[in-house]
């Protein structure tokens, strides 16, 4: 397995070299549709407000836009739902862009996009645009790695919890343990947990300046959406929903929904479940309130293409990375290449 995983990326570069993505790209035909599942588009040396691991840089996103849109054919999540419902073959060689949470570098995105005459579905976290309601992993991840504080201390329910921070590294296991820990309760719980980082991280000068860049603004969603691209729900506030009481998940679900039509003008038909992770994101109760909440479709992190017959509300989608060669492997061979090689 050591040896499969050292090797993995240089197999899968002299695949794409060799041409074998595009035989099997052939072979599949119409019988699936990739969805990609792209965050923040931002040079690392910009990066303040996200996880490196869901970034690339605009440069690695254009190159990867011009490849698969030159290669595939790009649809919308409408085409998607359209060839589920009613079931259509989809598109030969289909493939999907998605963005998940709504950050202000996938105005740049939606630039490069139009550049390549592709089109993207962008999933908005609706009650942190242009409002007091600042994201809560921004948040975490900028007080966390910016405080000069040595320390933090946490009360919880299960006791008290402190986490060093005299290294980098000390500070990015921080950032992953609280993070994990607002997934993993509720909306009081969350709000509990900010409280107290706030208080602890006093120091940090520039924080309300900070957070008031990190999100698109309405203006810039409504002229994505008049050029094309698809807005999406992400919830209110990128809450837990299976964490939540039933009342506030259907709220980030249904107000979210409502936000978004109210600014833009137009309807809204596709959700992405945020906080995907290692921890119950969505269930069968959140997957009904979704569709009571009059969306056609819903995304997960889960990883790989998209059948004609899956649930249209539990879409896997393709975890994207800076490798173009990866992404293809993803789409294309991975179930199978994976047996190979661990036999």
């Amino acid at each position: 397995m050591a040896l499969y995983m050292k090797h993995s990326l240089k197999i899968k570069n002299t695949l794409f070299r060799s041409g074998f993505f595009a035989l099997c790209q052939r072979i599949q035909s119409r019988r699936s549709v990739a969805i990609l599942r792209y965050h923040a588009i931002v040079e690392p040396d910009n990066n303040y407000y996200a996880s490196q691991a869901i970034c690339i840089t605009p440069e690695q996103f254009e190159a990867q836009v011009s490849y698969l849109s030159a290669n595939y054919h790009v649809i919308s999540l409408d085409t998607v739902a359209d060839c589920r419902q009613n079931n259509k073959p989809f598109p030969e060689k289909a493939i999907a862009f998605t963005f998940d949470d709504g950050y202000k570098d996938n105005y740049l995105a939606y630039q490069i996009l139009k550049k390549y005459n592709a089109t993207g579905t962008f999933y908005i976290t609706a009650g942190c645009i242009e409002s007091r309601e600042t994201l809560w992993l921004f948040e975490t991840i900028y007080l966390v790695k910016t405080t000069s504080k040595n320390k933090l201390k946490f009360q919880t329910t299960n006791g008290e919890f402190t986490y060093l921070l005299n290294s980098e590294a000390e500070r990015e296991l921080a950032v992953r343990k609280i993070v994990q820990f607002i997934k993993s309760n509720n909306r009081d719980v969350r709000e509990n947990t900010r409280a107290q980082l706030r208080e602890q991280t006093a120091d940090v000068p520039d924080f309300e300046a900070k957070a008031s860049k990190v999100m698109l603004t309405w203006q810039q969603i409504r002229e994505m959406n008049d050029n094309g691209m698809t807005i999406g729900g992400h919830t209110m506030t990128h809450l837990n929903l299976p964490n939540a009481l039933a009342d506030d998940a259907m709220n980030e679900i249904e107000n979210c929904k409502a936000l978004l039509q109210e600014k833009t003008g137009s309807s809204v038909h596709h959700f992405s479940y945020p906080n995907g992770g290692p921890y119950a994101y969505y269930n069968p109760d959140i997957k009904n309130m979704v569709k009571k909440a009059g969306y056609k479709s819903a995304t997960t992190s889960n990883n790989g293409p998209v059948a004609l017959q899956d649930d249209l509300f539990e879409l896997s989608r393709i975890r994207v990375t800076e490798n173009l060669a990866e992404i293809l492997y993803q789409i294309h061979c991975e179930d199978a290449l994976n047996q190979l090689f661990k036999r």
